[in-house]
């Protein structure tokens, strides 16, 4: 582990109570609208071996074992963790939750049908051993879908400025300096996405890898700012 790493656990362990609440809202909300976008790319089964990457407070967790996954959530931030293993039990369902790093998985080879993640990836000290990590324990033909955003690429282009942290709706009162801060030392702050994962996913010996731009904006001049993005690929 590192100390970049924690700093950014402890974060994720501050927010987590205000986070869980987001979550709490979208199974209330959103679970269609998700549903939808997953089986777009993935044929999700009874049974299907399922990692969800950076569970958080378990949205995505949930919402696939309540579709019959066998679904294990992972994330660094032990409040995450609780806050997952609480939400899982208020929806009635059995997740696997465990503490890993992403970048440091200790799965054995192929051991899932599906890795998905979102909001994480981004915040990643080394991506390219996530992805590697990713690859290695998908089994052949497995699927990955990772949603993300360039939620910092401001610190490259002026254009992609955003008006801090209103996308969420239940910061309590977190000190978001603490983030945006660790932000400006993330390689993923400086690179345009989802571009930049795509070429590292081809290199590592995905099969395919396609993107969708989930959400963007134009500026005055007529430039796309890409805000949210998807990227599927399979080994």
């Amino acid at each position: 582990m590192t100390t970049k790493l924690n700093k950014i656990a402890d974060y994720w362990n501050q927010r987590s109570s205000g986070y869980s609440l987001d979550n709490q809202e979208e199974l209330l909300n959103d679970q269609e609208k998700w549903l939808k976008l997953i089986h777009t790319y993935v044929p999700l089964k009874k049974d299907l071996k399922v990692l969800d990457l950076g569970c958080g407070p378990g949205f995505l967790s949930i919402l696939l074992s309540k579709q019959g996954c066998q679904v294990t959530g992972i994330d660094y931030s032990n409040q995450m963790l609780e806050e997952a293993k609480h939400n899982a039990k208020e929806n009635n369902v059995h997740t696997d939750f465990k503490k890993m790093d992403v970048q440091e998985l200790t799965f054995d080879d192929e051991s899932f049908d599906f890795v998905i993640t979102r909001n994480v990836t981004w915040n990643l000290e080394k991506p390219k051993q996530a992805y590697q990590e990713i690859y290695r324990v998908l089994k052949n033909k497995g699927h990955l879908l990772n949603i993300d955003g360039n939620h910092y690429y401001h610190y490259q282009d002026h254009d992609y400025q955003r008006n801090g942290h209103s996308d969420h709706q239940h910061m309590e009162g977190i000190d978001v300096s603490i983030i945006d801060t660790i932000a400006k030392d993330l390689m993923l702050s400086y690179v345009l996405r989802p571009q930049f994962d795509k070429d590292l996913l081809n290199e590592i010996g995905f099969g395919l890898v396609e993107s969708q731009i989930l959400k963007s904006e134009q500026t005055k001049k007529g430039k796309e700012l890409i805000r949210q993005f998807l990227i599927h690929a399979i080994k």
